[in-house]
């Protein structure tokens, strides 16, 4: 019987490649492409449960996993700091919403006025 399991190190060399591009469309901040490598990184899942290391160095191997764990994590800190940014943005925005201005009415006198945010906050 024929062996059609993937080589396990070659899918790590893959997955280490596509977190390399993660980390870069996380600091460009290109959402079309982090959407698109989230995808491929999804399908790796499958693909490493099923792949073979059986003829694969014990140390490159290792070496690999490391190097992946590395990136992960650095994307995962990447992530969060993309998160953040936009919490403190949209914060800074909505802050801006609750202070009250005051206007001139149509008669001529000084009035509040409505909300006047970048935001509509109704539902």
């Amino acid at each position: 019987m024929m062996d059609t399991r993937q080589n396990g190190l070659s899918l790590l060399l893959a997955l280490k490649e596509t977190l390399q591009r993660e980390k870069q469309a996380l600091m460009a901040n290109d959402s079309a492409a982090f959407e698109n490598i989230v995808t491929e990184k999804q399908a790796f899942l499958n693909l490493l449960k099923e792949a073979s290391f059986e003829d694969c160095d014990r140390l490159t191997v290792e070496k690999e996993a490391s190097e992946i764990k590395e990136l992960q994590e650095c994307n995962v800190l990447l992530t969060r700091q993309a998160i953040s940014y936009h919490d403190s943005v949209l914060d800074a925005l909505s802050e801006g919403m609750e202070k009250k201005s005051r206007t001139y009415s149509k008669k001529g006198q000084l009035s509040p006025a409505k909300n006047a945010g970048l935001f509509n906050q109704s539902v």
